[in-house]
C-alpha cells in the first residue's frame, strides 16, 4: 500500500473518530443533571413550594446554558429533554400552587385540586379525571381533580428522568 494511501486512510480514520467522539459530550451535562436529580430528590422527600421553585429556576439555567454549548443532533436531543423535563415539573409546580392556594378558600373540598385556567391545560396534556361541582351560594359550576394527580405529573417526571438516564448510560 502506498504511503499516501495509508495516510490518507488514517487522516479519515483519526477524522471520523473525531466526529464521532464530538457526536455526544456527557461532560456537558454534569451541571443539568445534577440540578434535574435534586429537583428530583426534592419532589420525593416533599418539603416547601419556594425551595422547590428555586431548584426549578437552577434547572432553567442550566438548560439556558446549554443551548449555546450543544453541538451534536445527540446533544440537542438531550436537551430537548431535559426542556420535557422542566415542563413537567413546571405542570406538577401549578397544581400544588392550587392545591395550596384553593384550599384555604373553603369552597374547594380537602384532597381536590380546583381546575384554574392554568390547570385545564394541564388535565387535559395528562388526561386527568375531572368532577363537576356547584358552588350553592352562586350556583358557579367549576370542576376538580384529586389531589393525586400531582403524583402522576411527579411519576411522568420520573419517567423523563429515566429516559435521559438512559441516554446518559448508553
Amino acid at each position: 500500500m502506498k504511503r499516501s494511501s495509508l495516510v490518507a486512510i488514517l487522516s479519515l480514520f483519526i477524522f471520523c473518530f473525531a466526529c464521532t467522539s464530538y457526536e455526544f459530550d456527557k461532560k456537558k451535562f454534569e451541571n443539568v443533571n445534577h440540578a434535574a436529580k435534586a429537583v428530583r430528590d426534592y419532589v420525593k422527600a416533599g418539603a416547601d413550594i419556594k425551595q422547590f421553585e428555586d431548584l426549578l429556576q437552577k434547572l432553567s439555567s442550566e438548560i439556558a446554558i446549554l443551548k449555546d454549548r450543544v453541538k451534536s443532533e445527540k446533544e440537542r436531543e438531550l436537551l430537548k429533554d431535559y426542556s420535557n423535563l422542566l415542563t413537567i415539573y413546571r405542570d406538577g409546580l401549578i397544581l400544588w400552587k392550587y392545591k395550596t392556594e384553593f384550599t384555604r378558600y373553603g369552597f374547594v373540598p380537602k384532597g381536590l385540586i380546583y381546575v384554574g385556567q392554568d390547570v385545564e391545560s394541564i388535565v387535559e396534556k395528562y388526561r386527568l379525571p375531572t368532577e363537576s361541582h356547584i358552588f350553592k351560594p352562586t350556583k358557579q359550576s367549576w370542576k376538580s381533580i384529586p389531589e393525586s394527580s400531582i403524583q402522576i405529573i411527579w411519576m411522568n417526571a420520573d419517567s423523563q428522568l429515566e429516559i435521559i438516564d438512559n441516554i446518559l448510560n448508553y
